[in-house]
Protein backbone atom coordinates (compact mmCIF):
# COMPACT_ATOMS: atom_id res chain seq x y z
CA UNK A 1 0.00 0.00 0.00
CA UNK A 2 1.54 3.62 -0.71
CA UNK A 3 2.40 5.59 2.06
CA UNK A 4 1.27 9.19 2.50
CA UNK A 5 4.52 11.30 1.41
CA UNK A 6 3.47 14.22 4.09
CA UNK A 7 4.06 11.50 7.01
CA UNK A 8 7.79 10.64 5.44
CA UNK A 9 10.58 12.00 8.46
CA UNK A 10 12.60 14.85 6.69
CA UNK A 11 16.32 13.42 8.04
CA UNK A 12 19.33 15.38 6.52
CA UNK A 13 21.77 13.47 8.54
CA UNK A 14 24.89 11.79 6.76
CA UNK A 15 27.50 9.33 8.66
CA UNK A 16 30.73 9.77 8.26
CA UNK A 17 31.81 6.11 7.92
CA UNK A 18 30.66 3.77 5.19
CA UNK A 19 29.29 1.04 7.96
CA UNK A 20 27.08 3.65 9.72
CA UNK A 21 26.12 5.46 5.73
CA UNK A 22 24.71 1.53 4.75
CA UNK A 23 23.04 0.92 7.83
CA UNK A 24 21.37 4.86 7.23
CA UNK A 25 20.94 4.19 3.55
CA UNK A 26 19.25 0.36 3.53
CA UNK A 27 16.53 0.46 2.13
CA UNK A 28 14.61 2.25 -1.19
CA UNK A 29 12.34 3.59 1.57
CA UNK A 30 15.29 4.94 3.50
CA UNK A 31 17.00 6.73 0.17
CA UNK A 32 13.75 8.35 -1.63
CA UNK A 33 12.94 9.84 1.68
CA UNK A 34 16.32 11.25 1.69
CA UNK A 35 15.67 12.61 -1.87
CA UNK A 36 12.57 14.58 -1.45
CA UNK A 37 14.13 16.67 1.12
CA UNK A 38 16.34 17.46 -2.15
CA UNK A 39 13.66 17.15 -4.67
CA UNK A 40 10.58 19.70 -2.91
CA UNK A 41 13.20 21.86 -0.47
CA UNK A 42 11.41 22.85 2.89
CA UNK A 43 7.87 23.54 1.32
CA UNK A 44 7.36 19.41 0.57
CA UNK A 45 5.59 18.18 -2.38
CA UNK A 46 3.60 20.52 -4.43
CA UNK A 47 1.65 19.03 -7.67
CA UNK A 48 2.37 20.96 -11.09
CA UNK A 49 -0.92 20.32 -12.09
CA UNK A 50 -3.76 21.16 -9.43
CA UNK A 51 -0.64 22.14 -6.42
CA UNK A 52 -1.79 19.72 -4.04
CA UNK A 53 0.51 19.54 -1.43
CA UNK A 54 -0.61 15.71 -0.24
CA UNK A 55 0.44 12.78 -2.12
CA UNK A 56 0.54 8.95 -2.26
CA UNK A 57 4.56 7.87 -2.31
CA UNK A 58 4.36 5.01 -4.74
CA UNK A 59 8.06 3.53 -3.72
CA UNK A 60 8.14 0.24 -6.74
CA UNK A 61 8.07 3.19 -8.96
CA UNK A 62 9.42 6.47 -7.32
CA UNK A 63 6.51 8.23 -8.06
CA UNK A 64 4.52 10.61 -5.72
CA UNK A 65 0.65 11.07 -6.72
CA UNK A 66 -1.70 13.50 -5.88
CA UNK A 67 -3.56 12.82 -3.25
CA UNK A 68 -6.53 16.09 -5.05
CA UNK A 69 -5.79 15.11 -8.67
CA UNK A 70 -4.17 11.95 -9.03
CA UNK A 71 -1.59 13.29 -11.32
CA UNK A 72 1.88 10.90 -11.08
CA UNK A 73 5.05 12.73 -10.60
CA UNK A 74 8.65 11.45 -10.68
CA UNK A 75 10.94 11.58 -7.40
CA UNK A 76 14.04 11.16 -10.06
CA UNK A 77 13.15 12.84 -13.47
CA UNK A 78 15.35 15.30 -14.72
CA UNK A 79 18.09 13.99 -11.93
CA UNK A 80 21.21 11.83 -12.81
CA UNK A 81 19.00 8.61 -11.60
CA UNK A 82 16.72 9.27 -14.12
CA UNK A 83 15.06 6.03 -15.78
CA UNK A 84 17.82 4.00 -13.99
CA UNK A 85 16.26 1.18 -12.77
CA UNK A 86 19.02 -0.16 -10.23
CA UNK A 87 18.33 0.51 -6.43
CA UNK A 88 18.80 4.09 -5.38
CA UNK A 89 20.91 2.24 -2.69
CA UNK A 90 23.67 1.71 -4.53
CA UNK A 91 23.37 4.70 -6.49
CA UNK A 92 23.69 6.17 -2.60
CA UNK A 93 27.06 3.47 -2.14
CA UNK A 94 28.47 4.93 -5.48
CA UNK A 95 28.50 8.21 -4.63
CA UNK A 96 30.04 8.02 -1.38
CA UNK A 97 32.94 5.88 -2.64
CA UNK A 98 33.34 8.64 -5.47
CA UNK A 99 33.70 11.65 -2.71
CA UNK A 100 35.50 9.17 -0.21
CA UNK A 101 38.30 7.86 -2.86
CA UNK A 102 41.16 10.59 -2.15
CA UNK A 103 42.63 9.40 -5.73
CA UNK A 104 39.28 8.91 -6.98
CA UNK A 105 37.72 5.27 -8.56
CA UNK A 106 37.76 3.38 -11.30
CA UNK A 107 34.91 2.01 -13.27
CA UNK A 108 36.88 -1.42 -12.28
CA UNK A 109 36.78 -0.90 -8.73
CA UNK A 110 33.70 0.47 -8.45
CA UNK A 111 31.84 -2.81 -10.65
CA UNK A 112 33.69 -5.08 -7.95
CA UNK A 113 32.44 -2.83 -4.57
CA UNK A 114 29.15 -2.79 -6.28
CA UNK A 115 28.53 -6.20 -7.98
CA UNK A 116 27.27 -4.23 -11.48
CA UNK A 117 28.30 -4.46 -14.56
CA UNK A 118 31.10 -2.18 -16.01
CA UNK A 119 29.16 -0.33 -18.59
CA UNK A 120 26.90 0.79 -15.80
CA UNK A 121 29.85 1.52 -13.40
CA UNK A 122 31.85 3.11 -16.02
CA UNK A 123 28.18 5.34 -17.17
CA UNK A 124 27.26 6.17 -13.31
CA UNK A 125 31.02 7.60 -12.83
CA UNK A 126 30.87 9.64 -15.93
CA UNK A 127 27.21 10.85 -15.06
CA UNK A 128 28.75 11.84 -11.41
CA UNK A 129 31.71 13.86 -13.28
CA UNK A 130 29.02 15.43 -15.23
CA UNK A 131 26.67 16.87 -12.07
CA UNK A 132 30.05 18.36 -10.31
CA UNK A 133 30.90 19.81 -13.78
CA UNK A 134 27.73 21.78 -13.45
CA UNK A 135 28.05 22.75 -9.79
CA UNK A 136 28.37 26.76 -8.89
CA UNK A 137 31.59 27.51 -9.08
CA UNK A 138 33.30 31.38 -8.96
CA UNK A 139 36.34 33.08 -10.09
CA UNK A 140 39.39 32.12 -8.91
CA UNK A 141 41.09 35.87 -7.02
CA UNK A 142 44.53 37.06 -5.46
CA UNK A 143 47.69 36.15 -6.51
CA UNK A 144 47.10 33.20 -9.26
CA UNK A 145 49.62 31.19 -11.11
CA UNK A 146 48.80 30.04 -14.54
CA UNK A 147 50.51 27.17 -16.98
CA UNK A 148 49.48 24.54 -19.69
CA UNK A 149 50.60 21.24 -19.84
CA UNK A 150 50.03 18.12 -22.32
CA UNK A 151 47.83 15.23 -21.12
CA UNK A 152 49.75 12.07 -21.23
CA UNK A 153 53.33 14.05 -21.62
CA UNK A 154 55.52 15.05 -24.50
CA UNK A 155 56.41 12.82 -27.67
CA UNK A 156 59.86 11.79 -27.47
CA UNK A 157 62.19 13.99 -29.83
CA UNK A 158 59.65 16.91 -29.19
CA UNK A 159 58.91 19.81 -26.67
CA UNK A 160 56.91 22.02 -25.83
CA UNK A 161 53.78 23.80 -26.72
CA UNK A 162 54.12 22.38 -30.39
CA UNK A 163 53.19 18.98 -29.52
CA UNK A 164 50.43 18.02 -31.99
CA UNK A 165 49.17 14.67 -30.79
CA UNK A 166 48.26 15.67 -27.09
CA UNK A 167 45.75 17.67 -25.99
CA UNK A 168 46.84 20.80 -24.17
CA UNK A 169 45.46 21.37 -20.66
CA UNK A 170 44.99 24.98 -19.02
CA UNK A 171 45.92 25.36 -15.30
CA UNK A 172 45.23 27.78 -12.59
CA UNK A 173 45.60 27.94 -9.12
CA UNK A 174 45.43 30.45 -6.26
CA UNK A 175 48.59 31.07 -4.30
CA UNK A 176 48.66 32.05 -0.92
CA UNK A 177 51.43 34.28 0.45
CA UNK A 178 53.56 32.82 3.39
CA UNK A 179 53.12 29.48 4.47
CA UNK A 180 49.42 29.21 3.41
CA UNK A 181 49.54 26.69 0.63
CA UNK A 182 47.79 26.79 -2.29
CA UNK A 183 43.92 27.55 -2.70
CA UNK A 184 41.51 26.05 -5.34
CA UNK A 185 42.23 25.14 -9.09
CA UNK A 186 40.55 25.61 -12.35
CA UNK A 187 41.52 23.64 -15.00
CA UNK A 188 40.30 22.92 -18.83
CA UNK A 189 41.23 21.46 -22.19
CA UNK A 190 42.35 23.98 -24.66
CA UNK A 191 42.61 23.63 -28.46
CA UNK A 192 45.87 25.62 -28.60
CA UNK A 193 48.06 27.23 -26.30
CA UNK A 194 47.85 30.85 -28.25
CA UNK A 195 47.00 34.47 -27.30
CA UNK A 196 43.29 33.66 -27.58
CA UNK A 197 42.32 30.09 -26.38
CA UNK A 198 44.82 31.34 -23.06
CA UNK A 199 42.69 34.55 -22.63
CA UNK A 200 39.37 33.38 -23.58
CA UNK A 201 40.26 30.47 -20.30
CA UNK A 202 41.75 33.20 -18.08
CA UNK A 203 38.40 35.40 -19.04
CA UNK A 204 36.34 32.03 -17.79
CA UNK A 205 38.58 31.49 -14.78
CA UNK A 206 40.44 33.95 -13.02
CA UNK A 207 38.78 37.80 -11.42
CA UNK A 208 39.54 41.31 -13.08
CA UNK A 209 42.14 42.61 -10.76
CA UNK A 210 43.85 39.24 -9.50
CA UNK A 211 47.93 39.36 -10.11
CA UNK A 212 48.55 37.02 -12.54
CA UNK A 213 51.95 34.48 -12.46
CA UNK A 214 53.11 33.36 -15.81
CA UNK A 215 56.26 32.12 -17.50
CA UNK A 216 57.38 34.04 -20.30
CA UNK A 217 55.45 32.61 -23.35
CA UNK A 218 53.55 34.71 -25.99
CA UNK A 219 50.47 33.65 -25.79
CA UNK A 220 49.99 35.20 -22.18
CA UNK A 221 49.49 38.82 -24.31
CA UNK A 222 48.34 42.01 -23.04
CA UNK A 223 44.88 41.11 -25.03
CA UNK A 224 44.55 37.77 -23.64
CA UNK A 225 45.62 38.99 -19.74
CA UNK A 226 43.37 42.27 -19.90
CA UNK A 227 42.17 43.73 -16.91
CA UNK A 228 44.78 41.58 -14.25
CA UNK A 229 48.14 42.84 -13.25
CA UNK A 230 50.25 40.28 -15.25
CA UNK A 231 54.22 39.39 -13.90
CA UNK A 232 55.52 37.15 -16.70
CA UNK A 233 58.83 35.00 -15.80
CA UNK A 234 61.13 34.89 -18.62
CA UNK A 235 62.31 30.87 -17.02
CA UNK A 236 65.33 30.39 -19.86
CA UNK A 237 67.53 33.41 -18.20
CA UNK A 238 66.69 32.77 -14.77
CA UNK A 239 67.82 29.24 -14.72
CA UNK A 240 65.05 28.25 -13.23
CA UNK A 241 62.78 24.92 -14.34
CA UNK A 242 59.11 25.38 -14.94
CA UNK A 243 58.03 23.58 -11.68
CA UNK A 244 60.53 26.37 -9.51
CA UNK A 245 59.41 29.19 -11.23
CA UNK A 246 55.64 28.11 -10.69
CA UNK A 247 55.38 25.43 -8.46
CA UNK A 248 51.52 25.72 -7.67
CA UNK A 249 50.25 25.28 -10.85
CA UNK A 250 52.98 22.62 -11.29
CA UNK A 251 52.24 20.84 -8.80
CA UNK A 252 48.36 20.34 -9.42
CA UNK A 253 49.81 19.00 -13.06
CA UNK A 254 51.61 16.71 -11.42
CA UNK A 255 48.57 15.41 -9.11
CA UNK A 256 46.27 15.26 -12.14
CA UNK A 257 48.68 13.09 -14.37
CA UNK A 258 49.07 10.66 -11.39
CA UNK A 259 45.93 10.19 -11.02
CA UNK A 260 44.96 9.36 -14.58
CA UNK A 261 48.22 7.36 -15.25
CA UNK A 262 47.37 5.33 -11.82
CA UNK A 263 43.41 5.57 -10.92
CA UNK A 264 42.29 5.16 -14.52
CA UNK A 265 45.08 3.48 -16.05
CA UNK A 266 45.90 6.19 -18.74
CA UNK A 267 41.86 4.98 -20.22
CA UNK A 268 40.60 9.17 -20.01
CA UNK A 269 40.23 9.33 -23.46
CA UNK A 270 40.30 12.96 -25.31
CA UNK A 271 36.49 13.07 -25.92
CA UNK A 272 36.04 12.46 -21.74
CA UNK A 273 39.09 14.40 -20.74
CA UNK A 274 37.00 17.67 -19.48
CA UNK A 275 35.13 15.45 -17.45
CA UNK A 276 37.92 13.93 -15.05
CA UNK A 277 38.97 17.41 -14.60
CA UNK A 278 35.80 18.36 -13.27
CA UNK A 279 36.14 15.49 -10.84
CA UNK A 280 40.04 16.68 -10.13
CA UNK A 281 38.75 20.08 -9.68
CA UNK A 282 35.93 18.87 -7.35
CA UNK A 283 38.20 16.73 -5.32
CA UNK A 284 40.92 19.17 -5.15
CA UNK A 285 39.08 21.88 -3.86
CA UNK A 286 37.81 19.89 -1.23
CA UNK A 287 40.90 18.34 -0.83
CA UNK A 288 40.76 20.09 3.17
CA UNK A 289 37.07 18.85 3.90
CA UNK A 290 36.81 16.72 7.17
CA UNK A 291 33.68 15.79 6.32
CA UNK A 292 32.65 13.11 3.37
CA UNK A 293 29.28 13.13 4.52
CA UNK A 294 28.95 16.42 3.78
CA UNK A 295 30.83 15.78 0.02
CA UNK A 296 27.93 12.99 -0.34
CA UNK A 297 25.38 16.04 -0.25
CA UNK A 298 26.83 18.33 -2.44
CA UNK A 299 27.63 16.02 -4.97
CA UNK A 300 23.89 14.78 -4.47
CA UNK A 301 22.61 18.03 -4.57
CA UNK A 302 24.23 18.72 -8.42
CA UNK A 303 22.68 15.48 -9.26
CA UNK A 304 19.33 16.18 -8.23
CA UNK A 305 19.86 19.06 -10.63
CA UNK A 306 21.43 17.52 -14.03
CA UNK A 307 19.57 15.25 -16.32
CA UNK A 308 22.95 13.39 -16.86
CA UNK A 309 23.61 11.86 -20.34
CA UNK A 310 22.93 8.35 -20.95
CA UNK A 311 25.34 5.56 -21.76
CA UNK A 312 24.00 6.04 -25.58
CA UNK A 313 24.83 9.70 -25.18
CA UNK A 314 27.97 9.54 -23.57
CA UNK A 315 29.58 7.24 -26.28
CA UNK A 316 27.48 9.08 -29.07
CA UNK A 317 26.26 6.12 -30.57
CA UNK A 318 22.31 5.23 -30.72
CA UNK A 319 20.37 2.74 -28.62
CA UNK A 320 20.62 -1.06 -30.63
CA UNK A 321 16.89 -1.69 -29.18
CA UNK A 322 15.33 1.66 -29.97
CA UNK A 323 16.93 0.78 -33.59
CA UNK A 324 15.34 -2.18 -33.19
CA UNK A 325 12.16 -1.15 -31.76
CA UNK A 326 11.81 1.59 -34.55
Amino acid sequence: MPTSASTLPRDDSVPENLIAFQERFRSERACAKFLRRWRYGDDGFVCPHCGGTESWYLAARRLDECQSCGRQTSLTAGTMFHKSRKPLRLWFLAIYLFVSSKQGISAMDLMRKLGISYPTAWTWLHKLRGAVACRETSLLSGIVEVDETLEGGRDEGQGGRGTAKKVVIAGAVEVHEGDAGFGRCRLSVIENASAQSLGAFLGENVAPGSALLSDGWAGYSAEATTGMDHFPSAIEPSGLKAHEVLPAVHRVFSLLGRVLETTYQGAARPAYLPLYLAEFEFRFNRRHSKSRALLFQRALSTGMRSRCATYWEIIERDNPRKRAAA
